[in-house]
């Protein structure tokens, strides 16, 4: 169902940090950094990722925050989202 969780923050070497060695107490490898400076944690089929949220304000408890869906196509992302939207969602 989920492709991958991704959480916002303010200060990316300090998460870094802190989830190289909680998730490396699982058996994890250390984030790997995009060119945007995103991290990317990848571990038994999940993914965990951290980055500054895109709007430029501050990370917040929902702010940067993304719970990605598992798609089979683009017309199923497609028909989803207009679900969605059709039943109250917004855009």
């Amino acid at each position: 169902m989920f492709s991958h969780i991704m959480i916002g923050s303010n200060d990316i070497a300090r998460s870094k940090k802190f989830y190289d060695a909680l998730f490396g107490a699982m058996g994890a490898k250390p984030a790997t950094e995009d060119a945007r400076g995103r991290l990317a944690y990848t571990h038994n089929g999940g993914r965990f990722m951290v980055s500054k949220p895109i709007d430029g304000k501050p990370a917040s408890h929902a702010n940067g925050g993304t719970i990605g869906f598992l798609m089979s196509s683009p017309d199923q992302a497609q028909a989803w989202h207009k679900a969605g939207v059709a039943n109250g969602g917004k855009t």
